[in-house]
């Protein structure tokens, strides 16, 4: 929730500023396969059923490199899109960085979880008993200041523990969804030569 959050943000300063929806479906994202597969993995090996798996709980790891690798192609194949773009790049490639380095798990601070989404949680990821792709930052734990450290709080409860990575993400998505839904239709352009043309019978003055 806390990433898609700045897309929405997004999209209302765009359309308060005489965006349209219609500017945003015409984007001309590439790599779109990737990232729905990538999206598709998350949703079904989270799913309480899949996740309670012994092969989901022993090959998690993996599963979860795979769906950054999945991602990070995706978002890689728009770079033509601009710096919104690559600014989610950057905060991908940290975050997966920081995973690879970790075995396939994201460290994260036990204090900030504990704090924005409570106890439960710190001692259901201590436990093991099923898949997350998160885990308790300890003193083996390698990157750690790229990792989940950064307590987010929001008012109306929801909140997360971020990584530098996830803000690079937050920026550049909320950027991107922005300008492509404040750029002008590219038929507005057309529009006005044909407004300015000389009537006929009139030559246009030559200097």
């Amino acid at each position: 929730m806390l990433l898609i959050l700045p897309v929405l943000v997004g999209v209302i300063l765009a359309l308060v500023r005489g965006g349209s929806l219609q500017h945003l479906a015409t984007l001309r994202v590439r790599g779109v396969s990737a990232i729905v597969a990538s999206f598709v993995i998350q949703a079904v090996i989270y799913v309480p059923a899949v996740r309670d798996l012994g092969p989901v709980r022993e090959h998690g790891a993996a599963i979860y490199l795979v769906v950054l690798a999945l991602m990070v192609f995706g978002v890689a194949s728009n770079w033509g899109l601009g710096l919104a773009a690559r600014l989610v790049l950057l905060g991908l490639a940290l975050n997966t960085a920081v995973v690879v380095a970790n075995g396939g798990h994201m460290p994260v601070n036990a204090a900030a979880l504990r704090a924005e989404e409570g106890l439960a949680l710190v001692r259901t990821i201590a436990a093991h008993k099923e898949f997350a792709n998160r885990m308790l930052a300890d003193r083996s734990s390698r990157l750690v200041a790229f990792s989940d450290t950064l307590p987010v709080s929001l008012p109306f409860g929801h909140g997360s523990v971020c990584s530098f990575g996830d803000l690079f993400i937050m920026l550049g998505g909320g950027a991107l969804a922005y300008g492509a839904t404040r750029r002008r239709d590219p038929r507005q352009a057309d529009a006005l030569p044909q407004a300015v043309k000389a009537p006929a019978g009139v030559r246009p003055f030559a200097g």
